[in-house]
């Protein structure tokens, strides 16, 4: 790993604690693990080594993303084994939040670290002065606060805050660690309570709560307004207490109180509603605890079926769920003008709640973060907004809400003011731009390596589009192909875009990124269309055949062409990257063939495209019993790192750990394929393994059977003609049996495979 920071000490084994390891391994670091010695048991090490099991249990969908992972971190405790942080680049610290033993734990760090090693703490509610206060001037100049979010593989903000005397190296070595190695969006932080996410968040939660109350909403308006027009979390309020835990939110608002000075706003809020401690006192603590109900309650009727009920404030019983009715509640998410405006109870609440929210973010810039992307930021990955406080203050509009908060005598801030009614976020010449806390505007920064399509939206870098996709120029001789349809599936008047963009780029000496922002990268035939025509045999047949043909154009192109998915990617929409010359994957990416599941088997080249990587990784002898193994399991991978291992990916694939970092990558990708290009080679021979424990029965035997029998096609040198014919063949016969329709049936009506 070409970074300064090769190895990474972490002390605290707990669900936090753990989570950075292992995101620090799936990174390529080297990590140790330590946790105390519990009492009473034989193995010294069993906390964290519990951890690290809890993890490999939990396969790729847990902290681990793949084998290569987990065999980077070692555990041990902080009894016998602190030696092993001697030669480490970053320690972090993530044990509980007493002042004392924090400080006792950085006295015994002091001790073995080496001279330029970096140690932070994961704290959230104590300040870094009081952290360093008393500690040696050599650790003061290495020390700062990285403040993750949970879970810490999945949830991208990372707050850094700097001491007074932090050298500014070692503030840039872990940002750009946990930016590059991590995939964390790194926001910094002055020195304040709750930094930026909790303070707003908190406060948010408890002003949510509080207004609805005072405004007698039941729990399903509230939540509606709150998950509806203003973009919350679509748990809403209440069910994002739930899902915190309640029992836990009056010591995070009565910590974040008692370090605030009396003047904030936040002060009001600071305690919890009496309501609320006795629902804890009751054991109603929401999605934890013993009893596993909080604002929301699911138990199940006599029939087995789920029965949703919400609680009533005033007397904590519960009743029955009701979707909410008001007129407020069906707007769309960042219709906020239309909202404040509304007369009914929802839009009263929503104003209620934005009015004061919106207002105290306007408060942070700049004591609490520099600039307003920054709060935006923290707020949208580490709260899950929709929109940033200050996006949503552009939505109504700055003139708007100043007007409407003078109105009801409420404060106007400095910001505010100084805003003067223009907006907050400008475009200039294809250059975003924010409002700063002098009223003046400024090039909002953006690291190096960073592309989005927002950033080619402003820069004006449309090529051409159609209903189905749009291509961007990524410059350098570079496109991006944007997919467009509903949930990225490939009809095909889509194939045929495909088709005709491959010819335009090739003419013009273009090479080709596939990618899109979505959280589904490709989804494959459109299962529904595919039903409706699956009894017209010629339709069904030149579909299939000229998929075929489109995706073997990009694997024989002449220029290069690199697959860059993100998120989910099933059938079609996996084969389309397994034909392209090189694939940039994110590193969140759960793909597979899962075609078995509905009844047929790939049919664009999946199982040649399979059998093809699997003999690379895994050797000629292996190549068909793992691609059967996959195919017919429908395996769908739980990160790129898994994928690779699946032999979805190549070992030479890449993986992008920063979702932001993503189209660059893969850009850079296409630019070394255009020095090296990609070359296929001719197939040898496969042999044929033992037949598998094929099913006896039932139209699983005979799909289990087709599946094999597709691969047995390279039987020979140079088969890859033979056994994409074989393909066309045997999908064809699949397709129109009964029980196959009936698999695709069940799939669309339940989304779970059906066995028959």
């Amino acid at each position: 790993m070409a970074h300064s920071i090769q190895k990474v000490g972490v002390i605290g084994a707990g669900v936090m604690g753990a989570g950075i390891a292992a995101q620090a391994a799936n990174g390529g670091a080297t990590v140790v693990l330590l946790d105390i010695v519990p009492d009473g048991v034989e193995d010294r090490d069993a906390i964290a080594k519990g951890a690290r099991e809890r993890f490999l249990k939990a396969g790729a969908n847990g902290g681990f993303m793949g084998t290569e992972a987990a065999n980077r971190l070692s555990v041990g405790n902080t009894e016998d084994h602190m030696d092993l942080l001697s030669d480490c680049d970053w320690i972090v610290e993530v044990i509980v939040e007493r002042l004392d033993i924090k400080q006792d734990l950085f006295k015994r760090i002091e001790a073995v670290r080496k001279d330029g090693s970096i140690v932070s703490s994961n704290t959230s509610t104590i300040p870094l002065k009081n952290l360093m206060d008393g500690m040696p001037e050599r650790l003061r100049t290495d020390f700062i606060v990285t403040h993750y979010f949970n879970p810490p593989r999945h949830m991208r903000l990372l707050e850094i805050v700097k001491g007074e005397d932090t050298q500014q190296s070692a503030v840039d070595r872990v940002a750009e660690f946990n930016d590059v190695h991590m995939g964390k969006t790194v926001i910094h932080c002055a020195d304040r309570p709750g930094f930026i996410a909790n303070r707003l968040g908190v406060f948010w939660m408890q002003a949510a709560v509080y207004e609805a109350q005072r405004n007698a909403l039941s729990i399903e308006d509230a939540d509606a307004i709150m998950s509806g027009p203003c973009g919350y979390p679509s748990t809403g309020i209440f069910g994002l207490w739930d899902l915190c835990g309640i029992n836990l939110m009056p010591d995070v608002t009565a910590s974040l109180g008692s370090n605030l000075p009396e003047t904030d706003a936040f002060k009001p809020y600071q305690d919890v509603m009496p309501e609320v401690i006795e629902m804890v006192e009751k054991g109603y603590h929401g999605r934890k605890g013993r009893v596993y109900q909080g604002f929301y309650r699911v138990t199940k009727t006599d029939d087995g079926k789920r029965f949703k009920e919400t609680i009533q404030l005033d007397t904590l019983d519960y009743k029955p769920f009701e979707k909410s009715t008001l007129a407020s509640t069906q707007l769309k998410k960042g219709q906020l003008k239309d909202l404040i405006t509304s007369t009914d109870k929802g839009g009263v609440y929503g104003w209620k709640v934005l009015s004061q929210v919106l207002s105290y973010a306007t408060t942070l810039v700049p004591d609490v973060a520099g600039d307003i992307t920054s709060v935006d930021q923290a707020m949208k990955l580490g709260y899950n907004w929709a929109f940033g406080p200050f996006e949503m203050i552009d939505l109504i509009g700055t003139d708007t809400f100043v007007a409407r908060l003078e109105a009801d005598g409420l404060p106007v801030s400095d910001f505010l003011k100084k805003a003067d009614g223009r907006a907050l976020y400008i475009t200039e010449n294809g250059v975003e731009k924010c409002l700063n806390a002098n009223g003046e505007y400024e090039t909002v920064a953006q690291a190096d390596g960073v592309m989005t399509l927002a950033d080619l939206v402003r820069a004006n870098a449309l090529v051409s589009k159609t209903d189905n996709l749009n291509i961007w120029d990524l410059g350098d001789d570079v496109w991006c192909l944007e997919f467009r349809t509903k949930m990225n599936t490939l009809p095909k008047d889509m194939l045929q875009d495909i088709d005709a963009t491959v010819k335009q780029a090739e003419q013009a000496g273009k090479a080709i990124v596939l990618y899109n922002e979505g959280p589904v990268f490709a989804a494959g035939a459109n299962l529904a269309d595919l039903i409706e025509k699956v009894e017209d045999r010629a339709f069904v047949e030149d579909y299939i055949a000229y998929g075929q043909q489109v995706f073997m154009r990009l694997k024989n192109a002449s220029v290069p062409i690199v697959g860059a998915p993100a998120g989910r990617a099933f059938g079609g929409g996996v084969e389309i990257l397994l034909h392209c010359h090189a694939v940039q994957a994110h590193s969140e990416l759960y793909i597979g063939l899962v075609e078995n599941n509905v009844g047929i088997i790939p049919a664009w080249g999946g199982t040649k495209e399979l059998l093809i990587r699997s003999m690379e990784a895994l050797g000629k002898d292996n190549a068909i019993a793992h691609t059967y193994k996959v195919i017919q399991g429908a395996m769908v991978s739980g990160s790129a790192l898994h994928a690779q291992e699946l032999c979805y990916l190549r070992p030479t694939d890449g993986i992008t750990m920063n979702r932001d970092r993503l189209l660059m990558d893969a850009k850079k990708r296409a630019l070394e394929l255009r020095k090296n290009p990609f070359k296929p080679t001719t197939l040898p021979a496969l042999p044929k393994p033992q037949d598998p424990a094929f099913s006896e029965e039932g139209y699983q035997a005979t799909l289990e059977r087709t599946t094999f029998d597709t691969m047995l096609a390279s039987d020979h040198d140079g088969w890859e003609n033979d056994l994409l014919a074989r393909e066309l063949k045997n999908v064809l016969s699949l397709c129109g049996q009964p029980q196959a329709i009936a698999r695709m049936q069940h799939m669309l009506k339940t989304g779970k495979p059906l066995k028959n």
